[in-house]
């Protein structure tokens, strides 16, 4: 039996349609480098050994659970791997699944009398380093996304005390000698944190990350909760083979945890039973559904009591500052896992944002175009606009595949809690490249910056289409080829953080324009009362100043307010006006060219209008 080298990386398989051939570990080759580098490690990997081994009689009380800030750290080259936050989430639901054996998984459904709850818990930052809110996502665009190793760690990694990176990857390298075995992900052992922070923490194939999407349903998942495990100090338990297989010995060979029997080789596919050392005493079979040993995802189950002890020694040791009180705050939670509430928005709805090249930077408007860099993704054009001098479009004419292309623009962070019946508008301008054009444009809401979300409305090809069928480059022509959409966003009244992202996923279609977005009260009221009572605010745009004309229908109170496209009030005036005709002049001398709301409240209603200033 080859005895394994301890080592501070992990290397999986993954079964391939056409290679169904798992990969050795990379453990050996990788721990080879780093003891290359740095020959002191060998001796402090031992010395650290010794002093987990006498802390792990001091187990913490059950149900004291520790919760841990991660950050995932995207690597793309506008491909796949730029995996969604949809997908990420999925990936932090099995991780903390498998950790917590909750009931109705495959961890709670384990029957091993050994198998406990980890009591560890995983939570997307909602605070990044700098005090900034995040959704614990952190997407860069770099070729060393492809065989990664270590060097791709440099492009980003947040305080290794403090969160547990995980960067996600296309590939990772392969130094086992054979060309057929793919490596799926490693991690970084506690003791390494002091002498190696700047790699500390696991990279992840793309398609090892959760079960939806690109996830490898062969895996389920359990990739990232068998690197985590070596992430809180646990090692293989075939490692050094048929070894520790006394009570004497269990503590200090092999996996040095005494209820995991030892193991010759690494487990594939998922056996009925399997012993493979019979040297043990008491000789027990293997643990082969033990999350640390390399059977196939949907087999693994369970972590011992042992493992959790030496897990908890380990952390103790060298992670303690990652679950403290004072990190948890700074990274956005609560002792108890919850998330800290977030200071409300800045920018007040109502809210209006027209795309104009005058008005991009510094709105808090981005793009996050996952698979189609350039102008295939969204971005500000000034081609084609519903009006003022440019709009979001995305020349989805270039995206020629057949599918799975996705690609974003995201509204800054909005208070929208002050209005009573939010709507949210934009206009649209799109057209079919062939008849079975099957785009779609989905509407996401969330109120933590984008950490979760909700689908608010997913838009078919017919109720975007403005324009006719054309393999030529769709550019709308005039007003008549766009059109208005409304949503109700009446359910998410109480966001003070409301963030609105579009997603388009392209197959086969032509362009796609997006102008004038606004979430205000229900302008079709608004529209109404606005014939009623003769409304009209001339000229606009406006230079210097404009009139604004109404009809007043009862002697009453008349609030005017003007916003910004931040949302903040530029000029506001409260008059008691009489029955009749009125004629109000506004000056807007003074004010900043860009795109305003005017709102005025009568006893009938709110009246909503776009005020341009030249």
């Amino acid at each position: 039996m080859k005895k394994f080298i301890l080592g501070t990386l992990l290397s999986l398989f993954i079964i391939q349609a056409d290679a169904q051939k798992k990969a050795p570990c990379l453990t050996d080759e990788h721990y080879a480098e780093m003891v290359s580098k740095n020959p002191e490690l060998k001796s402090f990997e031992d010395l650290s050994n010794y002093q987990i081994r006498n802390a792990q009689n001091n187990l913490r009380k059950a149900g004291v659970v520790r919760y841990i800030p991660v950050v995932f750290h995207v690597i793309h080259k506008w491909g796949f791997e730029n995996i969604s936050q949809q997908q990420i989430q999925d990936a932090i639901r099995v991780l903390n699944e498998d950790f917590r054996k909750k009931a109705g998984t495959n961890g709670g459904s384990s029957t091993d009398a050994k198998a406990v709850d980890m009591e560890y818990e995983f939570r997307l930052a909602q605070y990044d380093p700098n005090g900034n809110p995040t959704s614990g996502v952190n997407r860069l665009y770099s070729p060393a996304t492809d065989n990664a190793r270590d060097n791709t760690k440099s492009l980003s990694i947040w305080d290794a005390k403090k969160y547990l990176n995980v960067w996600i990857v296309n590939t990772i390298q392969n130094t086992t000698g054979d060309p057929n075995s793919i490596v799926l992900g490693y991690a970084q052992f506690p003791f390494m944190l002091n002498t190696s922070a700047n790699t500390d923490g696991v990279v992840l194939r793309s398609d090892q990350a959760g079960l939806i999407e690109i996830g490898k349903p062969d895996q389920a998942g359990r990739t990232l909760t068998h690197e985590v495990g070596h992430w809180v100090g646990l090692y293989h338990p075939f490692q050094g083979g048929c070894v520790g297989n006394t009570s004497a010995s269990c503590a200090s060979q092999g996996d040095q945890v005494c209820d995991t029997p030892p193991v010759e080789s690494s487990t594939s596919g998922c056996p009925s039973s399997r012993n493979s050392c019979t040297n043990d005493i008491p000789e027990l079979p293997d643990l082969v559904k033990n999350y640390m040993d390399y059977a196939d995802g949907t087999c693994m189950n369970m972590y011992t009591s042992g493992q959790k002890a030496r897990a908890d020694a380990s952390m103790t040791a060298f992670r303690a500052l990652s679950y403290s009180s004072s990190n948890l705050a700074a990274a956005g939670l609560n002792t108890d896992g919850t998330y800290k509430t977030l200071t409300a928005s800045t920018k007040k709805a109502p809210y209006t944002f027209g795309f104009n090249s005058n008005e991009v930077n510094g709105s808090g408007w981005t793009t996050e175009n996952y698979t189609s860099p350039g102008d295939s993704g969204w971005n500000i054009a000034a081609t084609a606009t519903f009006s003022g001098n440019g709009a979001m479009r995305a020349r989805n004419l270039l995206n020629n595949r057949l599918g799975g292309l996705r690609n974003a623009f995201c509204s800054p962070s909005i208070d929208i809690s002050g209005l009573s019946s939010p709507s949210l508008s934009f206009y649209i301008a799109y057209a079919k490249r062939i008849s079975a054009s099957n785009d779609r444009l989905r509407i996401y809401i969330s109120d933590n910056f984008g950490r979760t979300e909700e689908l608010v409305k997913t838009y078919s090809t017919a109720e975007m289409e403005t324009g006719t069928l054309s393999t030529s480059e769709f550019v709308p022509s005039g007003p008549s080829q766009w059109k208005r959409l409304t949503l109700d966003l009446s359910a998410y009244k109480t966001y003070k953080n409301c963030r609105i992202r579009f997603e388009l996923s392209s197959l086969r279609g032509n362009n796609i324009y997006v102008d004038e977005f606004s979430i205000a009260e229900p302008t079709g009221i608004s529209d109404e009362l606005k014939n009623s009572l003769g409304f009209n605010f001339y000229p606009n745009p406006s230079n210097d100043k404009s009139t604004l004309i109404f009809r007043n229908t009862q002697n009453q109170d008349i609030q005017l307010e003007f916003f910004d496209i931040d949302g903040k009030i530029i000029f506001s005036e409260n008059k008691f006006m009489n029955i009749g005709n009125q004629e109000i002049e506004i000056n807007t001398q003074n004010w900043a060219p860009g795109i305003y709301l005017l709102q005025m409240k009568t006893s009938e209603g709110i009246i909503n209008h776009r005020v341009i200033k030249n």
